[in-house]
């Protein structure tokens, strides 16, 4: 299962004519997760910004751009590519909501990017807003963790957190499942854990006994089948369901 983490609201930055992204927990997205789950990964160049009044009814033709553009149509140069295939040109395609990117494009400024088509159209991509997407110059550690993904061997690692009913975090035990063998975890005190496991697939859960959990609305993978292979993490959120009156 994949979230883009980020509500979809109207909620407008007045000191621009532009949304941008609202994101919610697990925050921040990790790169070890973001790569694989992206299917083109590159460093890119922005050309130039498109602005659409409406992209409802043809996302291909301009129309007339009103104070608040409904969305934003970015053309990149590629640069260096670093998951995928893909030359020349790129077309990014944008909503003006709260879904958007928390940066800001300028033209002739370089990015990193985190990419996957938009709504299965194979000429034009859309990014995570609340991802690890942004200008080059800042992307230092992303690029060092890609270096390090793209050398992996091994196995990978996964990642969570889990959110008790009532709000009050107190250590949990966590299990991954998979291949025959069992691994575990315990939550720290903001119900965060992490656990090295090699490369398979697996079922994770919060073992907890008296208490029901279930993977949350928020939460990168599906904790009832997360796919691990070398240099990917599983990012997942747990949320607890309401107590069964006895």
């Amino acid at each position: 299962m994949r979230s883009r983490l980020c509500i979809l609201l109207a909620w407008v930055v007045w000191v621009a004519p532009s949304a941008m992204a609202f994101c919610q927990v697990p925050r921040p997205r990790l790169v070890c997760n973001e790569y694989f789950e992206s299917q083109l990964v590159v460093e890119a160049t922005l050309l130039k910004t498109v602005a659409w009044a409406d992209i409802r009814d043809n996302p291909n033709e301009n129309y007339p751009v009103p104070e608040f553009p409904d969305a934003f149509l970015y053309t990149l140069r590629v640069d260096h590519v670093l998951r995928g295939k893909v030359a020349g040109n790129i077309r990014i395609l944008e909503g003006n909501d709260s879904g958007r990117a928390t940066f800001a494009w300028t033209p002739g400024k370089s990015y990193l990017l985190f990419l996957d088509p938009y709504q299965d159209r194979k000429d034009t991509w859309a990014l995570d807003g609340c991802g690890n997407s942004g200008p080059l110059e800042a992307a230092q550690n992303a690029l060092s963790a890609i270096t390090t993904i793209q050398s992996a061997h091994d196995g990978g690692a996964i990642y969570g957190v889990v959110t008790p009913f009532s709000g009050i975090q107190s250590r949990m035990r966590v299990e991954a499942q998979g291949g025959g063998r069992t691994f575990s975890a315990m939550t720290n005190e903001n119900g965060q854990f992490h656990m090295d496991v090699p490369a398979g697939r697996y079922v994770v859960n919060v073992v907890e006994p008296g208490r029901l959990f279930d993977t949350a609305d928020f939460s990168y993978d599906d904790a009832y089948g997360i796919d691990i292979e070398p240099g990917r993490c599983g990012q997942v959120a747990f949320k607890e369901l309401r107590p069964i009156p006895q």
